[in-house]
């Protein structure tokens, strides 16, 4: 019989055997999530492919249908079609809590933004985005607000967005504005946001700092808020300018570059390709193009 000096206990041959399979359980699990780890960080490295769109005008003016102007009614099938094959509309802050924090997409997102800030976005488009629940991206160049705020000009056929406008849809939950420059949305001596042959490089980066900064301070002014979504304008960029931008705040940078964009958890979402929605394909082959790339 064990006295109180006893050091050690008797097992039983069933608690042994019991022991023995759970030991044996342990190690064959650690190596079953030893083999299939690769292919789980494998997995994860792959991502979300999330296409952008990138639309301009909507008119009812056939003789101006082109690149960059199409009738509302090809947004409507655009629409359709999406719907029709679920692919899913999200908006730049459900991808930005994707990519900071994993947090769950729905299958087949995809992006809609507008670029230029033509005033037929609020009389034509957001009913449209109100009726499907679609949220979009709308990004502005400031001196065009400023211009139809003063001229008080409406027409939806060649106006522009005024403050009026701007702070209306900066309230409505479906939609997300962004910078298009405040006054360099031009293809003069200057191609949009670039440099000009010859310019000093301080020269360059106070007249960046100067229209960024003239954006946001009218920007705050009107909504309130503050934006981190940058349009470049005619997609033209440098390292100079990306480097302005990103110390400006700007998370999200939108090109011209028609591709999709591969996106995984902790990515960066600098300089996103957008495809160019023109008049004179269907929806069916647009969107076919999208996905085939």
């Amino acid at each position: 019989m064990c006295g109180s000096g006893c050091m050690f206990k008797i097992f039983t041959f069933k608690q042994i055997a019991i022991i023995s399979f759970f030991l044996c359980l342990i190690m064959l699990l650690g190596s079953i999530l030893n083999t299939i780890s690769p292919y789980v960080d494998a997995f994860s490295e792959i991502g979300e492919e999330i296409p952008i769109i990138m639309y301009h005008q909507i008119s009812e003016n056939k003789s101006i249908w082109g690149d960059y102007v199409i009738p509302l009614s090809l947004l409507e099938e655009d629409f359709q079609y999406m719907k029709k094959h679920n692919i899913n509309p999200i908006s730049f802050e459900q991808l930005k809590l994707y990519a900071e924090k994993g947090e769950k997409l729905p299958e087949n997102p995809i992006i809609i933004t507008f670029d230029d800030g033509e005033r037929s976005f609020i009389t034509k488009v957001l009913p449209l985005l109100e009726e499907y629940k679609y949220p979009a991206n709308i990004n502005l160049v400031g001196s065009l607000v400023e211009l139809y705020t003063k001229n008080g000009d409406t027409d939806d056929r060649y106006a522009y967005l005024n403050e009026d406008d701007v702070k209306k849809l900066s309230e409505n939950e479906l939609v997300s504005l962004g910078c298009h420059s405040y006054n360099l949305h031009s293809l003069s001596s200057r191609r949009g946001m670039g440099k000009i042959y010859g310019e000093s490089e301080e020269e360059y980066k106070k007249l960046i700092y100067k229209d960024i900064e003239k954006f946001n301070i009218d920007f705050e002014k009107i909504t309130g808020k503050k934006t981190d979504i940058m349009a470049y304008p005619y997609g033209i960029k440098n390292e100079t300018l990306k480097s302005i931008v990103r110390e400006k705040g700007f998370k999200i940078t939108l090109t011209c570059r028609e591709e999709a964009n591969r996106i995984s958890v902790g990515d960066s979402l600098e300089e996103l390709g957008r495809f160019n929605r023109p008049y004179g394909k269907s929806s069916k082959s647009f969107f076919e193009k999208i996905y085939k790339d």
